[in-house]
This record gives structure tokens, C-alpha cells and sequence, in this order.
């Protein structure tokens, strides 16, 4: 758990993110070769044919779109890759991803292989590796296109908007984004797919009125008195203190932004895997709102009421709250159909409303107003969803509540 922020759940493995923010599933670990993949990933038939090379996994992935990792980390413009991506979109490939390096599972796995390493020889040596293969990238790519990087940005805020250095190769744009002390990737993509935004090319084209009757139409009333907002996505925190990330993600992403964790992570000042000590978290909310062309809105505790009226509508609610295991449990029995304990002195005792108790994000999703209960997801997995609590329950146990409205 974090103390200073928000609790990790050390459920799923940590997963690296394509910065475009479609992966929230994926367990695989390739294995690395010495092959070189560079040219078979460029070519025509590729992009043309979808005549991919190699054997590719087929991940969960959002919106529809066909997303799959390959089997191999070959070596792909001079440097080994960490993880490949290829997203499919109606059967045309849109985009090859390329991880390189990612400070979170660099500090991990050198902590599990070496415990006695310190931090600051971690440092030092993440700090190299990571000179080498920005170094090593753009050299490689400057020899195949034969000229220099244009340098572009996507995004509207001072906090999330970010350079990118951009070669043109024929019909297509090799993008190196190189976040210091984060991340090192490379997606490919053809050129007239580039964008300056962040929001889908779909939400990009509405205009708000008709982006709230979207966003009305997925809210769904069941008989049993339960008022849903369906199509909110899975993202999974892993082995990292990403859930006050990852549920920001999930919440921004349903409304139409496209940033994975790990670029918001990196525009929050993320450093390493195991604290969110320094990190700007309220800072990357209302960055992520207003790349959303959204209203954000927050509170200090839960208000039952007031946030019935964002539900209703088809807005998220992210809400920062004291976590307690054993209550957890219980809320988890409850998306099952068991019923929550009565709203006794007693019951009251067990709820974890000290100062001291960890901190931890949930996504309000739902309610009911005739038992009184809240329906929320984690970012967990999708064993996480649809749980519930009590309203008086979430009102004692949060701290911060963010609501979003278009």
C-alpha cells in the first residue's frame, strides 16, 4: 500500500502500456532473440497486406480494435525491444508499437535479481541504458531516412503535452518518444494517421451536446432498482502504486481520451515502481480533464446525492478512499449477491476512516438508490468490477472525489 497517495494491489503482473492506451491485459513475456526485425516491420507488405512477421498473441484490447503482442523481442532499429504491439483496426494494421525501456520494470527486475544493489547504482545504470538506446534509436533511424527528426507534439496542456521526434519514412512516421527517467518507445504508424490530440479521432468530431447523448446512452436501469454505466474499460494497475493512475485512466479513456497508464504516469513525475512519493497526482487530473475537453470537479468526501446526478447522466466518478482488506472482502461478496452487513454502531467500528489507514482509488460506476448502495470497479481486472458499498460507507472512508462532465 501507499501511504502518501494511493494503494497498489499486488494482484496481476505489471504490464507495459502502448502510449496510445489499448493494452490493459497483457501477461506475456517474450523471449528475447537476436534476429532483426527492422525491415519485415517497415515494409509494404505489412502495411499494405498486414503481412506481419513472426508469431503474434492475440491480448484484450478496447473499442473493438485487435490488439497482439509478438512472441519475440527481436532487435528493431539497432536496440533489442522490450515488448512489440501491432493494433489492428477492422483488420488494417494502424500502428506497431515498440517498448524499450520502461523504468518500472527496469527497477524490478534488477531489485528481484540483485537485493542488495542500491538505489542510487540502479539509477546510475538505468540512466545509462537509457543514454545508449535513445542514442543507439536515433542514429539507426536517421541512416534509413537519410534526415533529421521533425520534432512534433501531441496534446493541449503544459502537463501532459509531449515532443516527440518524428522521421518520415515514405508513407510512414517512426515516432521516438523518449521520456526522461520514464520511458523509451517507438510506434509506427502511417503519416496520415498522425494526430495532435490525444482524444479518439471518433470523440474528436462531436460536439458536446452530442458527446453527452453518447455518453447517456450507456446507462443502463435494471429492475432490481441498479442504475450501471456500461462501457467503462479495464485497465490493470500490475506490481505498480498506479491505481489512482489506472483508474484515471479508465475513467478518461471512456470518455474518449487516449493515454495509457504510462503516459500518464510520466506526466504525473512517476519515477519508480514502488512509491508515488513526488509524483503531481492532482495536477495530472485536471491535465487529463481538460485533454478529455471535460469539466472536473472535486470534493472531499463522497456525496451519495450529488454524485447520483452525475451517474444518471453517464459521468464517472473517481473517488480516493480509505482501503481496509477485510472490508474489501465484503464488498467483493457483494458483486456476487451477498448482502452487505446492516448499518449497525458495530459495523460502523470496522470501517477504515483513520489518517493512517492506506489509500486507494476506486471508479464509481454505478447505484442504488432504494438500498442505499454504491456499485464501483478497481483496477484489478475484470474480477473487479461491480462491486459494492454501502453510501455511508464510502462517504466516511473518502478523502478526495473527482467528478468529470462533458
Amino acid at each position: 500500500m501507499i501511504t502518501s497517495y494511493l494503494s497498489c494491489s499486488l494482484v496481476c503482473l505489471a504490464i507495459p502500456q502502448n502510449f496510445g492506451g489499448n493494452l490493459f491485459g497483457a501477461t506475456f513475456e517474450p523471449r528475447t532473440i537476436n534476429d532483426d526485425f527492422t525491415e519485415n516491420l517497415i515494409a509494404a507488405s505489412a502495411w499494405i497486406n498486414n503481412q506481419l512477421p513472426g508469431t503474434w498473441k492475440s491480448i484484450p484490447s478496447l473499442d473493438g480494435d485487435e490488439v497482439k503482442i509478438l512472441n519475440v523481442n527481436p532487435i528493431i532499429f539497432g536496440q533489442h525491444s522490450s515488448s512489440v504491439y501491432a493494433n489492428e483496426e477492422k483488420g488494417k494494421l494502424k500502428s506497431i508499437s515498440i517498448l524499450y525501456l520502461d523504468s518500472g520494470k527496469f527497477f524490478n527486475r534488477r531489485k528481484i535479481s540483485n537485493e542488495s544493489q542500491d538505489i542510487k547504482s540502479l539509477k546510475r545504470e538505468f540512466k545509462k541504458t537509457y543514454d545508449l538506446i535513445e542514442s543507439t534509436i536515433n542514429k539507426t533511424l536517421y541512416k534509413y531516412t537519410k534526415s533529421s527528426p521533425k520534432e512534433s507534439f501531441v496534446g493541449q496542456t503544459d502537463f501532459l503535452r509531449n515532443a516527440y521526434n518524428d522521421y518520415k519514412f515514405g508513407e510512414l512516421t517512426l515516432r521516438v518518444s523518449a521520456k526522461n527517467g520514464q520511458n523509451i518507445s517507438l510506434i509506427i504508424m502511417r503519416s496520415e494517421d498522425v494526430s495532435k490530440t490525444y482524444l479518439s479521432s471518433r470523440t474528436s468530431k462531436l460536439v458536446k451536446r452530442e458527446r453527452r447523448k453518447e455518453l447517456q446512452k450507456n446507462v443502463q436501469m435494471q429492475e432490481s432498482g441498479d442504475i450501471k454505466i456500461n462501457g467503462i474499460p479495464m485497465f490493470r494497475q500490475g506490481q505498480r502504486p498506479y491505481c489512482a493512475i489506472s483508474t484515471l485512466g479508465m475513467a478518461t479513456h471512456y470518455l474518449g481520451l487516449r493515454l495509457g497508464t504510462d503516459a500518464l504516469a510520466a506526466g504525473a513525475k512517476f519515477r519508480y515502481i514502488d512509491t508515488a512519493k513526488g509524483s503531481k497526482m492532482l495536477d495530472l487530473y485536471r491535465a487529463a480533464a481538460e485533454e478529455s475537453n471535460a469539466i472536473l470537479q472535486r470534493g472531499r468526501s463522497f456525496d451519495f446525492k450529488r454524485a447520483q446526478k452525475y451517474l444518471e447522466k453517464g459521468f464517472p466518478i473517481v473517488v480516493w478512499r480509505r482501503y481496509s482488506h477485510e472490508r474489501n472482502l465484503l464488498h467483493s461478496a457483494a458483486a456476487q449477491g451477498a448482502k452487505l452487513p446492516e448499518l449497525t454502531p458495530k459495523d460502523r467500528i470496522a470501517w477504515p476512516t483513520a489518517e493512517n489507514a492506506p489509500g486507494h482509488a476506486s471508479v464509481i460506476t454505478g447505484f442504488n438508490k432504494e438500498t442505499g448502495e454504491v456499485i464501483f470497479m478497481e483496477s484489478w481486472g475484470e474480477h473487479a468490477r461491480n462491486k459494492r458499498m454501502r453510501a455511508e460507507e464510502l462517504e466516511a472512508t473518502s478523502y478526495a472525489t473527482f467528478y468529470f462532465k462533458i
